[in-house]
């Protein structure tokens, strides 16, 4: 429960910045869509070495060994600023011929690089708060994962309108002070996340470790760090790739599919919310000697899934009309929005299915298994599948063929998962 208000707050991040961008107008809405690809993919790299650093962790503090948990969160860290300055110096180079490849017009490059060069300044630092996040939850304090996630959002939406439409003293930026406040607000979490890990947790220690041990726990990070985060960049990846489809289709396909997606992410969030605990939860209780409770926890959170999935998909049909129509004016948009909300939801208990199979593959050191179902899901099925669905009904089409890529993908997820737990002699075949 205290990380699903925090994944609410952090999705509502997203979806205020749109919300804010979109008062700018269509072309301003359709910049900030443009980069959400780009900034996934720098995400997802922070959430691939935080799932690494949990999964360890877990198992550590299952076992009793919280000092080897401290050294490892250190190196972690450590590792995070180095990965983070390669991030930020490619990314402030590679802006223009990036999105020139994702099909931005020069209509709306002005808008990307300001928001671009502002949020790339951020990056170090929001990297090092989703790794940390994942270092509290692996040694149970979730209220303090949540809380910092709440305070990052919650400040973001604060800082939002002060920066974009120049409220009093504060400047007017445009589509850049979406980008500047999510520096403030990533700034200001990390500064207290790093003071709660080094004085209320004693996860991390200050003095600098031996090379060899530096490098051990590199290794082992990575071990489970490569493919977390291969996993987990494929999809905005797929994004990009959705994107640059749809921007043949013009700028009102692009900003409608760009609210679709901050949506799509608020109607997984309690998903979003289990895949943050479900692998802490597995990891110290396989640490403990406890596989059976912990694999009796991953089948009901499965189940789960799917029902709550379904009663998700209602309410936003119901609501699709008053969603489109909070977000643009323009009726090319809302039609986008509103047939987006008709067809991917209903496959959204699916999408769940392969999320929670996912990160839980990695804590049951199948990192690769889990790799593969990701470019199974978005290279064998959900690209190519959305591509086709375009050529035969435009951006309906593709919607239709990336539902479907969700549902076979559910299928295909959760039957080597159930190989996996067969194998470990936790469940009958």
């Amino acid at each position: 429960m205290p990380m699903l208000l925090a994944i609410i707050s952090m999705m509502l991040l997203g979806v205020v910045d749109s919300y804010f961008v979109s008062l700018l107008g269509t072309e301003e809405l359709a910049a900030v869509s443009f980069t959400l690809p780009v900034t996934f993919t720098v995400i997802s790299i922070g959430l691939g070495i935080g799932m690494s650093l949990g999964a360890l962790v877990s198992r550590l503090i299952g076992a009793g060994e919280h000092a080897h948990a401290a050294r490892l969160t250190t190196d972690t860290q450590i590792f995070t600023i180095c990965v983070a300055a390669l991030l930020v110096g490619f990314g402030l180079w590679s802006i223009e011929p990036l999105f020139m490849l994702l099909g931005a017009t020069d209509n709306v490059m002005p808008d990307i690089k300001g928001y671009m060069h502002y949020w790339y300044l951020g990056t170090p630092f929001l990297l090092l708060i989703l790794v940390s996040n994942n270092a509290f939850r692996a040694i149970g304090n979730v209220k303090a994962s949540a809380w910092l996630s709440t305070l990052m959002a919650v400040s973001n939406a604060i800082f939002d309108p002060l920066f974009i439409f120049g409220v009093g003293p504060f400047p007017e930026m445009g589509v850049a002070g979406a980008a500047f406040a999510t520096v403030l607000a990533v700034v200001l979490t990390w500064t207290i996340s790093f003071f709660t890990l080094l004085r209320k947790e004693h996860l991390l220690q200050l003095n600098w470790p031996e090379l060899p041990t530096l490098l051990t726990n590199w290794r082992r990070l990575l071990t489970i760090a490569i493919p977390a985060v291969g996993s987990n960049i494929m999809t905005p990846c797929a994004a990009a790739a959705l994107t640059a489809i749809v921007a043949q289709s013009g700028a009102e396909a692009v900003a409608g599919f760009g609210v679709g997606s901050r949506v799509e992410s608020l109607a997984l969030i309690l998903v979003f919310a289990l895949s943050s605990v479900l692998p802490m939860f597995i990891g110290q209780n396989i640490g403990a000697g406890k596989p059976e409770r912990a694999y009796s926890a991953l089948m009901t959170c499965l189940r789960f899934s799917l029902v709550f999935q379904v009663v998700v998909y209602l309410l936003l049909l119901i609501a699709s009309e008053a969603i489109a129509a909070t977000f643009s004016s323009d009726e090319q948009v809302k039609q986008v929005i509103r047939t987006f909300l008709l067809i991917l939801p209903l496959t959204y208990g699916a999408h769940g299915v392969v999320i929670l199979a996912m990160v839980s593959l990695n804590v049951l050191k199948r990192p690769k298994l889990a790799l593969l179902i990701t470019l199974v899901r978005l290279l064998v099925l959900y690209v190519p599948l959305a591509f086709i669905g375009f050529k035969v009904a435009n951006v309906t089409g593709m919607f239709v063929g990336a539902a479907l890529a969700n549902i076979i993908a559910a299928g295909v997820a959760y039957k080597l998962l159930r190989n996996v737990i067969h194998q470990q002699g936790a469940l009958p075949y």
